[in-house]
């Protein structure tokens, strides 16, 4: 199967001794592209931009123009322009697509990828419909390629990129829902990559307040890692989180502990640290406070119970206006937390928070 490599760092075909480049150019083009490979991992944008530039054009000299290695870092130099650089980045993709079908064909499995990340950054340029021609391009390829995997990863892309845009969300849902349906039919429960899609899947439900259907899908995540899997997973404690969220909204205030537990024995509580909230109500600005243009901030202690409840809430800054106090406690009340535990049992834990009122001036 081929994997997808939207949305990362193109590898490279390590080629040596190539007779497009001297020695120094090598050398030089080596240096940089290791350079580059060291800002992504730091995460430094500015220099991940200037790196990928410099590596871009020097691989030209070492690989040879539309070389797959080149296209490879003509892709990295576009993903990694600033987003006032969008026309350019557009063009730089475009190119790369023109370049991929003449070194292979209109029809190669290569193309997906440019493809998509032409379409990304149209949408992001609010390019009204350019991209449609460019996702339906690589849905095409991916099916006529026999690959269902690749043809529901390609549906996902899809909607992914389209659902940053509150414009196109209707056919976001569309390709959602395509992918959906290939994994129902065609992938094991245990697929991370069904896995991954139900989680979109339950945050669409969750969107159209369809907090039913949401439930059943993140139980239906956490169901599989319980019984099929023997290793925690970034997937499964989203699923947890998602499901105290989803039972709160409902005011099934039980359903949700039994998920505040799971958290909690899969990550552990530092005390050095401001404990997370699964799920937080924000408190109401006071309407005498806001009229009078006053904003504030009140400090509170509790303790969070073995069940992941808040309780004994203590104001530390009493001095604070008694209607940002009141709306505080309020909101904090209806918090949920992951419990400590000590030596595998749940205990209650004290914890501190800040709340603060602001105004938009």
């Amino acid at each position: 199967m081929r994997k997808l490599t939207y949305g990362t760092v193109a590898a490279l075909i390590l080629c040596f001794g190539n007779v497009f480049a001297s020695q120094n150019t090598q050398q030089e083009f080596n240096q940089a592209y290791q350079a580059y490979q060291h800002a992504v991992e730091n995460k430094n944008d500015t220099d991940k931009y200037e790196l990928a530039k410099k590596a871009y054009f020097l691989g030209q000299k070492v690989y040879g123009k539309g070389q797959q290695n080149t296209l490879n870092l003509a892709a990295n130099y576009a993903e990694s322009m600033p987003d006032d650089m969008k026309k350019e980045q557009v063009a730089l993709y475009q190119e790369i697509v023109t370049a991929t079908e003449k070194l292979y064909n209109t029809q190669s499995s290569q193309l997906i990828d440019p493809l998509l990340s032409l379409a990304k950054s149209l949408v992001e340029s609010g390019k009204r419909s350019a991209w449609h021609a460019h996702i339906e391009h690589a849905l095409k390829i991916a099916k006529y390629s026999e690959d269902i995997v690749l043809e529901s990863k390609v549906n996902f892309e899809a909607a992914k990129i389209l659902f940053t845009s509150r414009e196109h969300y209707r056919k976001a849902k569309q390709y959602l829902k395509r992918t959906d349906e290939i994994n129902i039919t065609h992938l094991p429960a245990d697929s991370m990559h069904r896995l991954e899609v139900d989680m979109w899947v339950a945050a669409y439900e969750t969107g159209r307040k369809r907090h039913n259907a949401a439930i059943e899908r993140l139980n239906n995540v956490v169901d599989v890692f319980d019984k099929n899997l023997d290793f925690e997973h970034p997937y499964e404690l989203f699923a947890h989180s998602r499901l105290v969220a989803a039972y709160e909204r409902k005011g099934d205030r039980e359903a949700a502990t039994k998920h505040c537990i799971a958290i909690a024995q899969m990550r552990p509580w530092n005390d050095n640290i401001e404990q997370t909230p699964l799920y937080r109500k924000e408190p109401k600005y006071p309407t005498g406070a806001a009229k009078m243009g006053r904003e504030g901030s009140v400090q509170l202690e509790f303790t969070v119970t073995p069940s992941g409840f808040v309780k004994d809430i203590i104001i530390l800054n009493p001095e604070e206006g008694s209607g940002f106090k009141n709306t505080s406690i309020k909101a904090l009340k209806k918090w949920r937390y992951a419990p400590k535990f000590v030596d595998g049992v749940a205990v209650a834990a004290k914890s501190r928070v800040q709340l603060d009122f602001r105004l938009n001036r």
